[in-house]
């Protein structure tokens, strides 16, 4: 019984967790492309965080991503504000929308060099054509 004690206050406070630090400084577009997947944080109406893991790739130095029509979508364009969750802290960064088809197919290439077979077999649509929702983040 004794053991059962320990075991939960462990596994208690090994859950437990406060706020994730905030870095600064520049953002590394090789650690982000190293990534198959990785965490964003926005912001619901609400003020609640919003986490969702998503595929993220790098173009031109810049981290890029694309979605359908996502409640975490529809928090970044409201407040173009994301956090990218990497190594246990976030960075803060803005999307800026890619309206552009040219930027778009270009995007989905990226996409398709990154992840290869699985873009092709989740996404077969024409390339700029495979989400309704694409941005660019700076910082």
């Amino acid at each position: 019984m004794k053991n059962l004690v320990w075991l939960a206050l462990f596994l208690t406070l090994s859950c437990a967790s406060g706020p994730t630090p905030v870095a600064t400084g520049p953002i590394d577009p090789a650690e982000i492309d190293g990534q198959w997947s990785l965490h964003v944080v926005t912001l619901d109406p609400d003020g609640t965080e919003r986490v969702t893991r998503i595929w993220i790739a790098v173009l031109e130095g810049d981290p890029i991503l694309r979605t359908g029509d996502s409640r975490w979508w529809a928090n970044l364009q409201r407040d173009p504000t994301i956090r990218i969750r990497l190594s246990g802290t976030d960075r803060v960064m803005r999307a800026e929308l890619v309206t552009d088809p040219s930027q778009k197919v270009r995007i989905d290439e990226v996409f398709l060099e990154k992840y290869g077979l699985w873009e092709r077999v989740l996404f077969p649509q024409e390339r700029g054509e495979t989400h309704t929702n694409y941005a660019r983040l700076r910082d």
